[in-house]
């Protein structure tokens, strides 16, 4: 049975998936709900916590990725075959 052509090749899509943003619907984040809220209290003030009777460090804002550095050798802009997935010619 012959392969059919797709509009897309398996790589292709793969990178398209990974290099959306996580966020780009503009949802907001989910607010706890209230069994981790009471749990939470409990936690704070538990023998087996160590930090206890501390109050909770805000969290720092995640780093945004730096660019990645180009390359100095004048290679860049320089790719390797493209290969069909499964072609063993």
């Amino acid at each position: 049975m012959a392969r059919t052509a797709t509009g897309t090749t398996t790589k292709a899509a793969t990178r398209r998936a990974n290099t959306k943003s996580k966020d780009a619907d503009g949802k907001a984040k989910r607010p706890p709900s209230a069994y981790n809220l009471f749990i939470g209290a409990l936690w704070k003030d538990a023998p087996e916590n160590p930090k206890r009777g501390q109050e909770a460090k805000e969290k720092a804002p995640k780093a945004s990725k730096r660019p990645k550095k180009a390359a100095v050798d004048g290679s860049e802009g320089i790719e390797g075959p493209q290969v069909e997935p499964g072609s063993d010619e």
